[in-house]
């Protein structure tokens, strides 16, 4: 199964557009999402969409009544950390980066872990256990948008920039 991994979106509507007509042109239906949309109305291509959003709140998150409201109709958006089964594969999500501790204890009960904050792109295996940030979709901090495409089959990551 083909997912759209994102990030870090701060209300940048126009590039959550340009992710969402990528996504719809390569037939991905699915969103995970690792926190810092900000304000609902960044949700609203997902909504016009009708994606399956998998999503959690970030740290810039402040109207979380609003995010609820408006994500309820395609998923939702929870706190983190956020476990779920999507493809018979097992996610956590978070927004910040997990310590090597965390990873540690994740293996062997989590797939893939995604998470955000950062705002770079990185992506590695640490025995069996893949890490994905897909970097900021906003691209205002580091200047580089981008999000990434996975494979639950194969595990292949791709990076796309905007």
């Amino acid at each position: 199964m083909l997912i759209g991994i994102t990030s870090d979106s701060h209300d940048h509507v126009e590039r959550i557009k340009q992710a969402v007509r990528i996504l719809a042109e390569r037939g991905i239906k699915t969103v995970i999402h690792a926190g810092d949309f900000v304000a609902p109305f960044a949700l609203d291509p997902l909504v016009e969409a009708e994606v399956a959003l998998y999503a959690i709140f970030g740290n810039n998150d402040g109207e979380i009544r609003g995010l609820k409201q408006k994500a309820a109709p395609i998923g939702g958006i929870q706190a983190a950390p956020y476990r779920f089964e999507l493809a018979g594969k097992r996610f956590l999500l978070n927004h910040a980066p997990l310590s090597d501790q965390r990873i540690a204890a994740e293996q062997g009960r989590t797939d893939f872990v995604v998470f955000g904050h950062t705002h770079v792109a990185e992506y590695r295996r640490i025995n069996g256990l893949f890490l994905i940030n897909p970097g900021e979709l906003c691209g205002w901090l580091k200047g580089k948008a981008s999000f990434a495409i996975l494979d639950t089959d194969t595990g292949d990551c791709e990076f796309v920039e905007l």
